[in-house]
């Protein structure tokens, strides 16, 4: 049984009856689907009364049934209409001229042929309606009103996505249905412009089709789709055409070196995935996606704050399918394989139950080798499947079984080397089945800051610590610490280092931070052209930038318990910095990403 399509909807007529007769194949092939947890709807033209009519109990072998082309959806929590009511005033205009209709909680229905004469009275009445053909029927239907829009709603009544959902009809009006579930399904019949814009055709005709689709590879787990439709767009190739990645059921690798943009391209990703509706879950143990909860529908969850249990984080995935990035920076490293050693088993089981998470984003996915034993957090990499994405710039660290289900990879080169730092946008090169191709990253939507927890909270190593002249402030091994140091250095200390662009030499080699470096660098300058008359200033400037760029607040902004003794109230004999070669050496070391 696949994972992943956990609700099958279903048009009625020419799709599960043929002339009028309900397909018993079909509809046993869907109890046997909701007997192993899939959802089965029906999503009808026809009105709730004359449903009931002909096909009495049908409603009960099915989760929601949407009735009225979209307008009406019924679950066992009751019924809800999604638009009032055609106006009256049309109703009596078109029985004046002599059309048979029916109405129903909606709609007004007739015959086809009677459409101009319909269109006519919508027009001369100046009315907001809309006109929708199935094969030989005529609905006039509020706009807005469709079988895609009911399917939603009805969905998300019982919890599941419409990622998690193939949809299958014959008809015009089916068209919506198609487009709104992950997989659009058309029968053998099917008028033509249903089967041109269907991701699946079906040589069998209505009711077989259903239970030909029901019984088939996709709901068995032995099919993938994710249609064209579906790919987001990453970047450009040189000749202009979009370079795609899949929006469900893939594994992806993304690699290189450190610092060239890997947490940037995944961030993307998860722009495009959260931005198609896809709900997504980012491992975070550094804090490099701190910018991504600024989009719709995603929450950040920080370790420094709160942590939940396993349970309730999962939990969170259920809330409107909303997407989570899991901020563990704050967490030694035993505390974070700890914890997501936990996830995999609950993450299949949410899967099983209501599809979501559709993606799981695994940031420095090569620590689940290096961090505890192989059977801590390794099953995370190995248990869930499709729909993973894993980050690092050392694939060889993990597993065989797992570089073997990559199906595909990329390869972050940044950006080329003669452009500035700071200027332009990332390659990288798309690697599939179909060879390797290079293309140019395009730009995020929300703001990318490498490592923001791990810069303004860990420590760094003592080689790529900040080493300030004066003897009365300690090295900084973050941010926060710089920030601070920054505070209390003496105006011949910050001149000092200021002109040497120690500052931003610093940020950019060991933070690898280009973008604050280059706003560092700029404070340094005018401090040099306006010497002492800026010094305040300067301070200032550098503990604005940093604060923006990292939300560090001013660290211990003038706090006399910084200095207790008043020492630094003058401006004592600096001293010399022990073995400067070195520490510059230190300095300039590239940290691993």
């Amino acid at each position: 049984m696949s994972e992943y399509f956990r609700a099958i909807a279903t048009d009625l007529d020419g799709t599960l009856t043929h002339n009028g007769v309900l397909s018993q194949d079909a509809m046993t092939a869907l109890d046997e689907l909701r007997a192993e947890g899939v959802a089965a709807l029906l999503v009808t033209g026809r009105v709730g009364d004359q449903l009931d009519e002909h096909f009495p109990g049908l409603r009960r072998r099915f989760d929601s049934v949407v009735t009225e082309n979209g307008a009406v959806v019924a679950t066992r929590a009751g019924t809800q209409l999604l638009a009032p009511p055609v106006e009256l005033e049309l109703e009596l205009a078109i029985a004046e001229r002599g059309v048979p209709y029916k109405r129903g909680r909606v709609l007004l229905a007739c015959a086809g042929r009677y459409s101009t004469t319909v269109a006519e009275e919508v027009a001369r009445l100046g009315l907001d309606c809309q006109l929708v053909h199935n094969r030989a029927e005529l609905m006039v239907l509020p706009a807005g009103v469709s079988k895609g829009r009911g399917l939603f709603v009805a969905l998300g009544g019982l919890g599941i996505s419409h990622h998690n959902t193939v949809a299958v009809g014959d008809a015009e009006n089916d068209l919506s249905l198609l487009r709104t579930a992950e997989v659009g399904v058309a029968v053998e019949d099917a008028v033509p412009s249903l089967r041109d814009h269907a991701d699946i055709h079906l040589d069998v005709p209505s009711g077989a089709a259903v239970a030909a689709l029901a019984r088939g590879p996709l709901f068995r787990g032995q099919q993938r789709l994710c249609p064209p439709r579906h790919w987001v767009r990453v970047g450009a190739f040189a000749d202009g055409t979009p370079a795609l990645l899949p929006g469900s059921q893939a594994t992806v690798l993304v690699t290189g070196d450190s610092g060239t943009g890997k947490s940037y391209l995944a961030g993307l990703l998860v722009e495009r995935w959260t931005e198609a509706g896809y709900t997504v879950l980012v491992i975070d143990p550094e804090g490099d996606h701190s910018g991504l909860p600024a989009l719709p529908g995603v929450m950040r969850v920080d370790a420094r704050l709160h942590l939940p249990s396993p349970a309730e984080l999962i939990g969170l995935l259920r809330q409107r399918f909303s997407s989570v990035v899991l901020d563990l920076t704050a967490l030694s490293d035993r505390a974070k394989t700890d914890y997501v050693r936990q996830l995999p088993a609950l993450i299949e089981a949410e899967r099983r139950a209501h599809g979501v998470p559709h993606w799981v984003v695994v940031d420095e996915a090569h620590l689940s080798t290096e961090l505890g034993t192989s059977s801590s957090a390794a099953p995370l990499l190995q248990a869930l499947g499709r729909g993973l994405c894993l980050i690092t710039y050392r694939p060889e660290l993990l597993s065989d079984h797992l570089r073997l289900s990559v199906d595909l990879t990329v390869s972050v080169l940044g950006p080329p080397q003669d452009t500035p730092r700071g200027v332009g946008l990332g390659r990288a090169v798309l690697t599939d089945t179909t060879g390797s191709r290079k293309f140019t990253v395009e730009p995020r939507r929300t703001e990318h800051v490498r490592h923001l927890r791990k810069y303004t909270d860990a420590q760094l190593p003592e080689g790529r610590r900040f080493f300030f002249r004066s003897a009365a402030a300690p090295p900084a091994g973050n941010l926060a610490d710089f920030e601070r140091a920054l505070n209390r250095v003496p105006h011949e200390t910050l001149n000092f280092h200021a002109a040497r662009g120690d500052f931003s030499r610093w940020i950019a080699s060991a933070l690898q931070d280009a973008t604050l470096a280059d706003v560092v660098a700029g404070v340094e300058r005018e401090l040099v052209a306006r010497n002492a008359s800026s010094v305040e200033r300067a301070r200032n400037a550098l503990r604005e930038a940093v604060s923006a760029r990292y939300g560090t607040a001013h660290a211990g902004a003038d706090d006399p318990a910084d200095d207790p003794a008043g020492e630094l109230a003058a401006d004592p004999a600096a001293e010399p910095v022990s073995d400067p070669p070195a520490r510059d050496r230190a300095a300039e070391q590239v940290s691993a990403d």
